[in-house]
């Protein structure tokens, strides 16, 4: 195919001669079809009429291939292809050959094998079309299977396709491949990484104006906080990785969330430019009509150009009213930021996107994949992991949301994603609407119906307004296809689904109250519920933003009372109406706006979300203790409120995870009486205490309103769907259908993939119909046992026969738990013992090494320390039913015998000098522990340690692993290599009991007697079953009486348990063992 023009693309099929000349052929063309009597006749007439028309309007050869076959394509082919151009098969057929639906379907079965032939052999997907030169098929790929259109007579917009088709062949596809290829950081021009460089650079060194104010909100929004220091591991990961980006040091928040700022401006930019590119006419002035005359413009206009986007108007000619809305990243094109520098990098990514096809967006449902992958490749994994992000793959996102309508069982569902992040669920939500509809080849009436449709149904909210621009784009992409004229609203909004607008009353009317906080003000906004819900809300609100302007608040204030009906306002309502506009106007004088009234537009149309049938999505996984401090306080109360905190304070057992909140506050807020929440959360919520409250999940808790959980996914051994975290996860599907969780139990489908297949390759598809061959399924499920704890015990199918006699062992436990001592950082204090020396009270040791220790010693050699603060210790993987494994394992303990305050350090310089001396030189290391450790440490001096108190010297104790696999054994006196007896210290994840509630110490049977329960097999399956293998609980709700030597079962526990301690524990033991503590626990 040859060119002989440049003349822009878009220019010529918007022109009336294109319009007309394509009149034209399409006569031309039926007239000599209809006169045709064989195959190839009709070939010859539909082809020179596409050779003519395209060499005379584009000055372009048209090369169609002919008699394609195994001869001609150099790999396995059956069959011969009547043509080929530009991947598209034409199959022709004589009239008589497709009148009788017989023949039909061997037509369409002949070119479907073709098409699936070169799919096999050649990985590229082709369009096939099937015609007699009247009527015409077409065939494509869509999901990795392949769909067909109806027949229909050919008319101009059947020919305008398949000119656009076939003069495609110099542009790329818009596919994940070659945007990731050409905008990653390392591509082979580094556009990408030029330009970020240059943002930071200006963040960095000229900063001021709207530049500043744009950055120092975006840190609000983010809930970011120069005031934090940096002490979660994830966020120092993340420095490192943007120090090796930007090529300078990364040590504080500021440089930090600057280059943050600037890699995520660019990756806005990029994105708003591609949807840009596919905008059908620009029209910003008489030169620049189309995508293509942004080449050769100039630097001044340019940056006039990228203000005019920022500010949406390119796309509101195109009828959308919130594509663009002026957001935090529109900066660069201020005065301050522009330069030739910045014009020329900008320009190199128009030019590489002027080379794409415009027609990528003709099903327009893949596009989601573009963006995930171009933000994957621009942002490093330590900058995502850091902000929570993991991208859900579209297969996974499609199975969740077509289980979730089939527990809501309504065919015109409404659906919302409350964190939408890039739109993966949104899509799947989109694609379910649309069906098998061929949306090409719908009537005019029937795409708008379906837009109607669409836009009606499906939203999303997400707080990342980089999420915000991102899902809208590939909301415009998937519905630009029904778009005709229409003057459509994206149903994508900015705003925080863990604290939305809350409704009152205001002197008998309902409004909306929200407040957004700012660097200079937290504006307060009560709006009537009337006006925010009304349909003309944002325009109304766009216009507001122009009278802003004009710094006359009154004028405001009048144009916001005008827009509301008289009978939804007050004197209370206008006051507050009259506040927000002085405010707004206050704001504008400080060079403080120019987005907040869009912004406040966002966040108040969130409120008017309701009775909604689906909430999906995949929240973010964020611990509490690692979400920025003004931003937990902001929501703590939100939390008490709804009683999520589980109330109890040891172990961080009052924390919680802000998908929990989301979870709880949209399911109370949006849900329908009969609607889903359908979320893909980390499998803890199951198990783990810190959840006891949500788990009970109060939508009101004073009607005691609650949600029920009506089945699970478990995803465990699924392969690592989203591959940079391991972490588990399930999808929980909660409706406010009671559930009776002891009797009835949760039904759980575990999903397993099989092997042969990676889980990367599985992530490049986009249905789940396309991966399920690679996964097995089975079934189990979960209930609750205890009355008085809210977690749940997962059974296996094969063992829910069994479930009565674990009933049996649910009851009191009369003990006391206790953790074990913290050795932070444990590369100082644990030690190992590795010769005598030649002074009394002296031992030679040598600081512990650890294959992945964070932290180093400063000491390396061995060492002469005082032996009286040295004790043995005991770590978890130590720890075998009734005896330990052989161990060198020692520890610094700085405390005297029953004094749980660690000796001040004169004291410590007069009895042991040389054990001071050591921990004084690694003072610095002690110090770099985490806050909460030098919290709850016991004494004031630096090394003290935490999880130390008078039951840690008690005489007995029995210890027991609290991760991976139940084991204990009884702690007792152990001779050290210089001769001393000594009762060993238990470390963390080695907890213990060794006194009773009521503070009482225990005695060695005592000891022997729990360590034997501990050991009962049926204890150990409860424990795997009930608690996440990182981490059992040890607050025990399993029947743990005082002992009573008088009790025939408590003393043959305790007698079977002290000979498996003496001799070795036999499968005769532990069923004697287990005979005995069932009866026990039958007792009453």
């Amino acid at each position: 195919m040859k060119k002989k023009t440049l003349k822009p693309f878009e220019s010529i099929i918007n022109s009336k001669e294109y319009k007309c000349k394509l009149s034209e052929h399409l006569t031309s063309l039926l007239r000599r079809t209809k006169s045709a009597k064989t195959e190839s006749s009709i070939a010859f007439a539909f082809e020179s009429e596409i050779y003519l028309f395209v060499r005379n309007i584009f000055g372009i050869d048209v090369n169609f291939r002919k008699e394609e076959s195994q001869s001609t394509l150099r790999h396995k082919f059956l069959g011969r292809m009547d043509a080929v151009c530009n991947h598209l098969v034409i199959e022709y057929k004589k009239p008589t050959k497709l009148n009788k639906e017989k023949d039909e379907q061997n037509a369409i079965k002949q070119l479907s094998n073709y098409l699936t032939q070169l799919l096999n052999e050649e990985k590229n997907e082709y369009h096939g079309i099937l015609t007699d030169g009247l009527k015409i098929k077409y065939i494509y790929f869509k999901e990795g299977k392949l769909n067909a259109t109806p027949f229909k007579n050919i008319d101009e917009s059947d020919l305008d396709k398949l000119v656009q088709f076939i003069t495609d062949i110099n542009n790329k596809k818009f596919v994940p491949r070659n945007i990731v290829e050409d905008f990653k950081l390392d591509s082979k021009t580094s556009l990408s990484a030029n330009l970020a460089r240059y943002l930071f650079k200006k963040l960095t060194t000229n900063f001021s104006g709207k530049m500043s104010m744009l950055y120092q909100e975006w840190e609000v929004l983010f809930h970011l906080s120069e005031n934090d220091k940096g002490q979660n591991e994830d966020i120092k990961k993340r420095r490192k990785a943007l120090s090796k980006l930007f090529g300078i040091k990364i040590n504080k928040s500021e440089l930090d969330y600057k280059a943050l700022f600037a890699l995520q401006t660019t990756y806005a930019l990029i994105v708003k430019l591609i949807a840009c590119k596919v905008v059908t006419k620009i029209e910003f002035n008489k030169n620049i009509e189309y995508f293509s005359d942004l080449s050769k413009i100039e630097p001044d206009t340019l940056r006039k150009f990228l203000e005019y986007i920022e500010e949406g108007y390119v796309f509101q000619t195109g009828g959308i009213r919130n594509l663009l809305e002026g957001d935090f990243f529109s900066w660069y094109c201020s005065e301050q930021a522009w330069s030739k520098e910045e014009a020329s990098l900008i320009l190199g990514i128009i030019n590489v996107l002027e080379g794409y096809s415009n027609s990528f967006y003709k099903y327009g449902y893949a596009t989601i994949d573009i963006f995930r992958e171009l933000y994957m490749e621009l942002m490093p994994q330590e900058v995502r992991h850091s902000l929570g992000e993991y991208f859900t793959p579209s297969w996974l996102a499609d199975y969740v949301v077509n289980e979730s309508i089939k527990l809501v069982r309504k065919k015109e569902f409404t659906a919302i994603d409350p964190c939408c992040g890039s739109g993966t669920f949104i899509m799947s939500l989109i694609k379910n609407i649309i069906g098998d509809k061929d949306i090409i080849s719908l009537s005019d009436k029937s795409k708008e119906e379906l837009l109607y449709s669409i836009l009606e149904r499906v939203k999303g909210v997400d707080i990342n307004p980089l999420s915000v621009l991102t899902a809208k784009v590939c909301f415009y992409l998937s519905i630009k296809p029904l778009i005709n004229g229409q003057d459509v609203e994206i149903p994508i909004y900015l705003g925080d689904s863990a604290n939305i607008p809350t409704k009152i009353i205001v002197g008998g009317i309902k409004c909306y109250q929200y407040v957004i906080n700012t660097k200079q003000d937290n504006i307060k906004i009560v709006l009537p519920s009337s006006f925010v819900e009304s349909k003309n809300f944002l325009s109304k609100m766009s216009q507001i933003q122009a009278i802003i302007k004009t710094e006359d608040n009154n004028l405001v204030y009048e144009k916001f009372i005008t827009s509301i009906s008289s009978k939804n306002l007050n004197k209370t309502i206008k006051s507050e109406i009259k506040s927000l506009a002085k405010q707004l106007v206050r704001l504008h004088k400080k060079n403080w706006d120019g987005i907040w009234i869009r912004i406040v537009a966002n966040f108040m149309l969130v409120a008017r979300v309701k009775n909604i049938d689906i909430i999906v999505g995949n929240p973010p996984w964020i611990k509490w203790e690692f979400l920025p401090q003004a931003y937990a306080n902001k929501i703590k109360n939100l939390c008490i409120d709804r009683h999520l905190f589980s109330g109890q304070t040891y172990m961080g057992a009052i924390s919680l995870n802000i998908c929990a909140l989301i979870a709880n506050v949209t399911a109370s807020t949006w849900l329908s009486k009969e609607g889903v929440l359908t979320f893909l959360m980390p499998q803890t919520l199951m198990t783990q205490d810190s959840y006891a409250g949500f788990r009970n999940f109060f939508t009101d808790v004073k009607l005691k309103k609650r949600m029920y959980l009506q089945k699970l996914d478990d995803w465990t051994n699924a392969g690592n769907p989203f591959i940079e975290t391991t972490e588990k996860f399930m999808t929980y599907y909660y409706k406010r259908k009671p559930v009776d969780y002891f009797k009835k139990g949760i039904p759980i489908k575990t999903i397993n993939k099989k092997r042969g297949v990676s889980i990367t390759e599985i992530n490049s598809k986009q249905a789940y119909s396309e991966v399920s061959k690679f996964f097995t399924f089975s079934l189990q499920k979960a209930y609750q046992m205890d009355k008085e704890r809210t977690g749940y015990t997962t059974f296996e199918q094969s063992i829910l026969d069994s479930k009565e006699m674990f009933d049996s062992i649910i009851g009191e436990c009369n003990y006391k738990a206790r953790s074990g001592v913290e050795f932070t950082p444990a590369e100082v204090y644990f030690i190992e013992p590795k010769g005598k020396t030649n002074r009394k009270g002296l031992y030679l040791f040598k600081p512990a090494q650890f294959k992945h220790s964070k932290y180093k010693s400063v000491t390396k050699l061995p060492i002469r320390l005082e032996t009286r603060y040295i004790k043995p210790v005991i770590k978890a993987p130590t720890i075998l039913p009734f005896g330990f494994k052989e161990n060198n394992n020692y520890c610094i303990f700085p405390y005297e015998k029953n004094i749980s305050i660690s000796i001040n350090q004169k004291e410590l310089l007069n009895k042991s000098p040389k054990l001071f001396n050591y921990l004084t030189s690694n003072k610095d290391l002690i110090s770099k522990q985490s806050k909460r450790s030098l919290t709850i440490s016991r004494g004031t001096a630096f090394y003290s340690l935490s999880k130390v108190g008078t039951y840690t010297f008690a005489p007995y104790k029995v210890t027991f692993r609290d991760n991976t696999k139940l084991s204990a054994s009884v702690v007792s006196k152990i001779i050290s290599p210089w001769g001393e007896k000594i009762i060993p210290i238990c470390a963390k994840h080695c907890p213990y009991i060794s006194q009773d509630k009521k503070g009482r110490n225990i005695s060695e049977d005592e000891a022997h007697y729990l360590c034997g329960i501990l050991n009962v097999p049926i204890v150990g399956h409860y424990f795997k079953a009930t608690y996440s293998t990182r981490s059992y609980s040890i607050n025990f709700n399993i029947k743990m009486p005082l002992y009573n030597k008088n009790n025939p079962y408590h003393k043959k526990i305790m007698e079977l348990s002290k000979e498996a301690t003496k001799n070795k524990v036999t499968d005769k033991i532990l069923n004697d063992l287990q005979e005995n503590y069932l009866k026990l626990c039958n007792e009453n």
